[in-house]
């Protein structure tokens, strides 16, 4: 943006991540800025400089709007006119460009997402399909505002094309009648309705004209919403030439051979591609490091931490980044190193060895640890080679960025499988874990090694390795010097190194409506070849509810005599997968179906990230801890109620900061949990809404009860008025004895009011809230009286309701009885945030009308003075200076 000039810009259709990049930066730069309130969404202001003067457009006329534009312009200021979706569309800008123009003002355009392509997108639907249309027409029905007789909606529906309505639904039986009077559509063709496109509350209703109409009155739409019609919305057209075979263009020549149907994928025994399945953190710190972490992290599905100082200007707008102070690596690296599978440093190995040093354990239980250069020549494995998997990491960041894959395992690099790989690979529990070194030394030197119980695929591995042999039973393996025994009982054998137990499988499942059990069944095996697991060890199908009659699922299921379970959707989202899909939770309510299934079922660990095959989603793990000792040591969860103080990143204590970056779950009331999205990306979100205060703490008991760590947050401290209290109570109510609280402080509000007007609070001092929802209101009363009489300064909570208003006037009449009227008071609204506002002065002169349920009010007492402007209460020092 320039200065002295007017941006007009989209705000799209309300997602605040569907802002471009370039009006997300507008936005920040704004000196001004004029939007719809009524249409545009909050959040998408939220991150304007604190600088910036707002104003509404939703009650001002033409004549006034562009009397703030033209003078903000001609004082040089940066000028943003914010409209909801495109400007180009219904925006209004031409009669105001008109005006600038006249007043000899510049201007520039930025263009937005419609809310047509939201909602679009939002059914999944392409518009423009060969052999029904390639045409998108965009209207609205007359009413206040008139349309060309040229454009009623009778003569555009005779076209039959796709049709994109706004304005247009507070009468959809008359609107569906003029559709169908050209004969063009009829009551057979396709109809949607989506109401606030990309909002929290958005609604989809589908049909067709001869039944959308009563579907959206049964809905509840009157407004908002977006109209589409049209047989594209069915999805049953041709193919594109574009990608056709028999098609050239300027970048690829026809093919001579005929077209032909696709055949199903042939199943044939090859290679298995063993990727990475964990969730992955990158990290990265200088600027050519940022922006490699960045880009592997996209590669990855992964989390991005990068420096603040390097971060990308519009990093609030991408969803797998998080920012840290450089100083603060150390702090985050402990804070995230259980919280994930696998740690990728985009640094040099001695900044990483010196960070990670304290946080090794052991090689049962450490994560996977990989190095890489800046210019991405090498990516090296140094911790959690073969059961963290960091070894086949490092050849997943090989393949997808070319660099040199370094390894520098015994058994990897004299080309050799180590046998705690192989488990891992196939998901099998080793019982003796003390035996893996010996035995991975005896296979480097040569030593002779039986495998008992192992199918040919299994000990494939070993094919070529002329010292490791399959034996049928022990009476056959009495050449061999060590023996490895997978299920399979040899007694007290002192030759036994290793003795490992195949674990049964669960597979997840996400599938379209529908889907038959042929297409169900070929994605299964498709995904059990990729990977190099046997079918035959699945045992259980998992995924959401909703599919608990889906009839291809439940064939299969019998088919293959597993066990099925079908999970609510809100358990399933406090999984923490690999691949979170926000098009699933649109959906289904929860971002993952294939993975979380498996996660609540098998309690084990996805031997497969999730595979999506022809409608089909699949995902695989075991059913069962991989490790024996974690089978017997069950894991205490703990809860941390955290006070997040105002809600700002300042305000907020690095303590709070370290306990919601380390939690795995984050549990509170919607708008806070807002305030810490910066914190929170990657990790599993509980939010609820206004009293819900018990509900969401007995969340957070039932998550911790499974041994997670989780994030109980409020605003403020925790210990005032916040959540910390209740929590220990649900927490004994409940039961949970393996449940571990820890309270963590927060900037409370009347602190943040008073620092905000100077020194109230110097000495002895009461704090109140009015707010009579949970305390009778003859007690509050009693207390106000209490303290009035005994002098002490009192802050006062919640003064002031809109429902709530006689109670602050009978309190402020009883101060005004004990201290009089002229008593020192002070207002501080959004204590501690970007829109803080205060008054201090006389009781007799309170504006009472500015004082809300954000306002903190403060009553001196007779040690109260106005210094200066700022309201100050005397300690006493000056006591000392007689002496």
């Amino acid at each position: 943006m320039k200065p002295g000039i007017v941006t007009f810009a989209g705000a799209g259709p309300g997602a605040p991540d569907l802002l471009t990049v370039r009006a997300h930066a507008a936005i920040a730069d704004a000196d001004v800025i004029v939007y719809a309130g009524s249409l545009v969404s909050p959040e998408v202001l939220s991150h304007a400089k604190a600088t910036c003067v707002r104003h509404d457009s939703a009650g001002l006329d033409l004549d006034a709007t562009t009397e703030i534009l033209v003078k903000a312009a001609r004082a040089g200021l940066r000028v943003l006119r914010l409209h909801t979706g495109d400007p180009s569309i219904y925006g209004a800008t031409a009669e105001q460009m008109r005006r600038l123009d006249a007043a000899g003002i510049h201007y520039a355009t930025i263009p937005g997402v419609s809310a047509a392509f939201a909602a679009a997108a939002a059914l999944n639907a392409e518009l423009t399909q060969p052999g029904i249309t390639q045409t998108v027409m965009i209207s609205r029905r007359a009413g206040r505002t008139p349309v060309p007789e040229r454009e009623a909606i009778a003569g555009l529906a005779k076209h039959g094309t796709s049709l994109a309505l706004y304005l247009s639904v507070s009468d959809m039986p008359g609107l569906v009648a003029e559709l169908l009077q050209a004969g063009a559509y009829t009551k057979e063709t396709a109809a949607a309705v989506v109401y606030r496109a990309s909002w929290p509350d958005e609604k989809l209703v589908r049909g067709r004209l001869g039944d959308i109409a009563e579907k959206v009155r049964a809905a509840g739409i009157t407004r908002q919403a977006l109209i589409l019609v049209g047989d594209a919305l069915g999805g049953q057209g041709d193919d594109s030439l574009l990608y056709d075979s028999s098609f050239s263009h300027g970048y690829r020549a026809a093919s001579t051979k005929p077209a032909a149907v696709k055949p199903e994928p042939v199943l044939t025994e090859c290679e298995p591609l063993v990727r990475f399945g964990g969730r992955v953190a990158v990290y990265g710190l200088t600027g050519e490091g940022v922006a490699r972490a960045q880009g592997l992290a996209d590669m990855l599905d992964a989390t991005a931490f990068v420096s603040e100082k390097h971060a990308p200007a519009a990093v609030d707008l991408l969803a797998n980044v998080q920012c840290f102070a450089p100083e603060d690596l150390g702090a985050l690296v402990a804070a995230q190193w259980s919280a994930f599978d696998a740690h990728v440093f985009v640094m040099a190995t001695g900044i990483v060895v010196r960070k990670i040093a304290e946080l090794l354990q052991s090689k049962e239980v450490d994560p996977a640890v990989v190095v890489m250069d800046e210019k991405a020549g090498f990516a090296q494995s140094l911790v959690g080679g073969h059961l963290g998997g960091a070894n086949r990491l490092v050849g997943d960041i090989a393949r997808l960025t070319g660099a040199q894959a370094v390894v520098s395992t015994g058994t990897d690099t004299q080309g050799l499988l180590a046998f705690d790989e192989l488990a891992a690979q196939q998901g099998w529990r080793i019982e003796n874990r003390d035996g893996i070194v010996a035995l991975n030394a005896a296979l480097l030197e040569g030593k002779s090694i039986g495998l008992l119980g192992f199918s040919s695929k299994e000990a494939a591995g070993y094919a070529d390795v002329e010292h490791v042999r399959c034996y049928e039973n022990l009476d056959t393996a009495e050449a061999a010097e060590l023996l490895v025994c997978l299920d399979a009982p040899v007694g007290d054998d002192p030759r036994t190194c290793l003795q490992l137990s195949r674990l049964p499988l669960v597979v997840g499942v996400g599938c379209k409506r529908g889907v038959s059990a042929e297409r169900i069944e070929a994605a299964i095996r498709r995904g059990c070849l990729r990977y190099g697991i046997d079918p035959a060890r699945i045992q259980q199908l998992a995924s959401v509810d909703v599919k608990a009659d889906e009839v291809g699922l439940l064939e299969v299921a019998k088919t293959h005599a597993w066990e099925t379970h079908f999970f609510a959707a809100a358990e399933l989202e406090q999984q923490v997968v690999p691949n979170p899909s926000a098009f699933v939770s649109k959906n289904v309510a929860t971002p993952s179906v294939a993975e979380a299934a498996v996660r609540v079922c098998g309690r084990g660990r996805l031997l497969t990230p999730k595979q999506k095959d022809d409608g089909v989603t699949v995902a695989i793990g075991t059913v069962g801890s991989l490790s024996a000792a974690a089978d017997a040591k069950p894991q205490r969860g703990i809860i941390y109620a955290i006070g997040l103080g105002p809600g700002t990143r300042a305000g907020m204590t690095e303590e709070a900061r370290q306990a919601i970056r380390g939690a795995d779950k984050v549990v509170g009331y919607t708008t806070y949990c807002r305030q810490v999205r910066w914190l929170t990306q990657g990790r599993q979100v509980y939010s609820t809404g206004m009293r819900s205060e018990i509900e969401r703490c007995d969340a957070a008991v039932r998550m911790a009860a499974e041994g997670q760590s989780v994030a109980l947050i409020c605003s403020g401290d925790s210990g005032i008025y916040g959540m910390a209290g209740l929590i220990l109570e649900r927490v004994e109510a409940l039961g949970e004895a393996q449940v571990d609280v820890e309270v963590i402080a927060g900037v409370t509000s009347s602190s943040s009011a008073a620092a905000a007007v100077g020194a109230p609070l110097m000495n002895d001092f009461a704090t109140i809230s009015l707010s009579d929802l949970l305390t009778p209101r003859e007690w509050i009363k009693k207390r106000v009286n209490a303290v009035a009489e005994a002098g002490l300064v009192c802050t006062l909570y919640n003064p002031r309701s809109r429902k709530r208003r006689e109670l602050l006037d009978e309190v402020l009449a009883t101060f005004a009885k004990h201290r009089g009227d002229g008593v020192p008071v002070a207002l501080v609204r959004d204590a501690g945030r970007p829109k803080q506002w205060k008054w201090v002065g006389p009781l007799k002169d309170l504006p009472i009308d500015e004082i809300g349920m954000t306002t903190m009010l403060i009553i001196g007492n007779e040690q109260t003075r106005m210094i200066h402007g700022h309201m100050v209460t005397q300690r006493g020092y000056q006591k000392k200076e007689a002496f």
